[in-house]
């Protein structure tokens, strides 16, 4: 059990020292009455004394005196105001969650909502994919191509003629042995029995034969 401290009598004994010391801080005209000295331990000794101070009725005003072993001078500890007997307190503190009425996080709840779903709505409305426009003389099933597909255009004669003298011509192999060469074949040409002193006739070359169109 921890023992009682004894009050010093020679802190005590100095509630004018406390006073002075009190009136370095607040005006002189808020100070009252010395009310009560008592000991807060081993020469530790509080002063008390009556706040006149608006708004704070019942309040009082403290000054913590201490000093040394065998000294008689006194050394300001601690001032300030403390509520006495009757003095006007505020209301005990209560947690958020604790005061807020169900109505208001109900409120509170539904405004959440709402602004939820009006987000919502607006990123719709940005997201919402734009038709799209085919181009002129088509659609888009079609390619944009005027609604039927593109026709290849005809042929002409001469692209025809082009075309079977390509399919109608033999490739020629210059690695292969020619017509030209005696011997080729096994027989001589008679052209290349005939006198080298006479002119050879240029010899003529088949040509393609044009295909009819039906």
């Amino acid at each position: 059990m921890a023992r009682t401290p004894k009050l010093d009598a020679v802190l005590a004994a100095q509630a004018e020292s406390a006073r002075a010391a009190l009136t370095e801080l607040v005006p002189q005209d808020q100070i009252g009455e010395h009310v009560l000295a008592s000991a807060e331990g081993e020469r530790l000794v509080m002063h008390r004394f009556e706040a006149r101070v608006p708004g704070y009725g019942g309040w009082q005003w403290y000054v913590t005196l201490a000093r040394g072993p065998r000294m008689k001078v006194a050394t300001v500890c601690d001032s300030g105001l403390l509520p006495g007997d009757g003095a006007l307190l505020p209301p005990a503190w209560v947690p958020w969650a604790e005061r807020v009425a169900p109505e208001e996080l109900e409120a509170e709840r539904l405004a959440e909502a709402a602004e939820a779903a009006a987000n919502g709505a607006s990123g719709g409305e940005d997201t919402e994919q734009t038709p799209v426009t085919a181009p002129s003389g088509g659609s888009p099933e079609d390619g944009g191509t005027g609604g039927a597909a593109a026709e290849a255009p005809e042929s002409t004669d001469a692209d025809d003629d082009a075309g079977h003298r390509g399919d109608d011509s033999e490739p020629t192999d210059d690695s292969g042995p020619d017509a030209s060469t005696p011997g080729a074949d096994g027989e001589s040409d008679p052209e290349d029995d005939a006198d080298p002193a006479q002119p050879r006739r240029p010899r003529r070359r088949r040509r393609a034969r044009r295909a009819t169109r039906g």
